[in-house]
């Protein structure tokens, strides 16, 4: 019997019509290559003539790397399709077969997101013009088996968080995680960084695959499908779950929607990161409950990618400048989705100017920003004095141009903000690591 979801989903589809927008980031890829060719795959052996098992290593790393960044846009992807996707506002009032839905909404991720498969075949162009198609298939394969691995094992991980956030043998795990958080909220904030770890073991071994090919192993071929194993591993456990929890995740959401508005009946209660940057001024503050409440992720994700760029290019500025500007342009990015939760007659209902609402998204971006520009920032200038420091200046001004990007973005485009601020931010990252990388 054919899945009338899959029927809904595709009708959607056509009233929507063809999404073009989806193809900004590929062609941005294609402009912003030649800027970061040789700092992103500067070890190829056309350029260096680095020796066979340094090269092995190298690309392996790089694409498991790549890999790696692919997964855990899928993965957020398929949480915002699932948990928080608009199929729930208009069908959780209907009777609904969940193992059907999800299915759906599994097909259409997966249209959605192949985009992402066309921009890494862009970005290891440069592995093919040196080493032959041969490697870049080797290389493509790997991110492709990422990209698979990261639909089914987001989708098993996003139903489990539901199980979790209801389950009484979790509840101190989630009490001393969640922070000021409800309880039930915290599975759900903790779910994404959960599959992200889970993908990212299957694509350390794909990595190594890769890399025991290139020395010769021909097996090594089939540890790149491992990623992508998992995920097909996860997947069968994906329509038991959604049997007993996809229903299940509209209640839990309404019980921490109801557990916020509670929190806001106390002053102390409702306060948010940053909040004293606002002052007397309300649409600040409405920007900053905005992306500390729905988009937290890159706020606290902020932080943990500084000191991951400072740890990793703590004697090497020019790495610093390379990870720390692409750290920089992905928290930039939460002014876009703002937008995406901020309808455009709200202001209108509120009576504020749009003006001051951008103003306040690019200042809340740029706050965010503060947390990979804060560690390595100081570690650049304390480290590598006079070059550190100018590397740290670049990183701020790259920081000043994200955030009033995605801002622009934001009010200008609203539905396409996230397409038009990535390439924005992909051009602005290669042209930064260009001059400064």
């Amino acid at each position: 019997m054919a899945n009338p979801y899959i029927r809904v989903h595709r009708t959607i589809a056509r009233h929507r019509g063809w999404q073009w927008y989806r193809l900004i980031p590929v062609l941005a890829a294609v402009a912003a290559l030649p800027l970061v060719n040789d700092t992103w795959l500067g070890f190829l052996p056309k350029d260096s003539g680095v020796p066979p098992d340094a090269y092995a290593m190298a690309l392996s790393v790089a694409v498991g790397r790549l890999s790696n960044l692919i997964a855990a846009a899928v993965i957020l992807a398929s949480y915002s399709a699932l948990v928080r996707g608009p199929d729930r506002a208009v069908l959780d009032v209907h009777p609904i077969r969940a193992r059907e839905l999800v299915t759906a909404i599994a097909r259409s991720t997966v249209k959605t997101q192949l985009y992402l498969v066309g921009l890494a075949g862009v970005i290891l162009l440069p592995v093919a013009q040196a080493s032959g198609f041969p490697v870049y298939g080797a290389a493509l394969m790997l991110v492709v088996s990422a990209w698979a691995g990261a639909l089914g094992v987001g989708f098993l991980v996003h139903l489990g968080g539901v199980w979790a956030a209801y389950s009484e043998r979790l509840e101190g795990v989630l009490d001393a995680l969640r922070g000021d958080n409800p309880r039930m909220q915290a599975a759900l904030i903790y779910a994404p960084g959960v599959a992200l770890v889970m993908v990212g073991v299957g694509t350390e071994f794909g990595s190594m695959g890769l890399a025991a090919w290139l020395n010769g192993w021909t097996l090594g071929l089939l540890w790149l499908m491992i990623p992508a194993g998992l995920g097909l591993a996860a997947w069968l456990g994906v329509g038991s779950l959604a049997h007993r929890y996809y229903v299940r995740a509209s209640l839990l959401l309404a019980e921490v929607d109801g557990a916020w508005a509670h929190a806001d009946e106390s002053e102390h209660a409702s306060r948010v990161y940053l909040q004293g940057l606002a002052g007397q001024r309300p649409e600040l503050l409405r920007a900053l409950r905005n992306g500390w409440r729905s988009h937290r992720l890159f706020a606290t994700g902020g932080w943990v990618l500084g000191f991951l760029v400072l740890v990793v290019s703590w004697n090497d500025p020019a790495s610093a400048a390379f990870w720390g500007a692409g750290a920089i342009a992905w928290v930039s990015g939460v002014a876009p989705k703002m937008a995406s939760v901020d309808p455009r007659w709200l202001d209108d209902a509120l009576g504020v100017r749009r003006s001051d609402v951008l103003v306040a998204r690019a200042v809340v971006a740029a706050s965010y920003s503060m947390g990979v520009l804060g560690p390595v920032g100081v570690s650049l200038s304390i480290r590598h004095g006079g070059v550190g420091a100018t590397v740290a200046l670049g990183l701020l001004g790259l920081t000043i141009v994200t955030a009033v990007s995605g801002a622009w973005a934001a009010g200008a485009w609203r539905r396409h903000a996230q397409w038009t601020y990535s390439a924005i931010a992909l051009v602005a990252w290669a042209g930064f690591v260009r001059v400064w990388g």
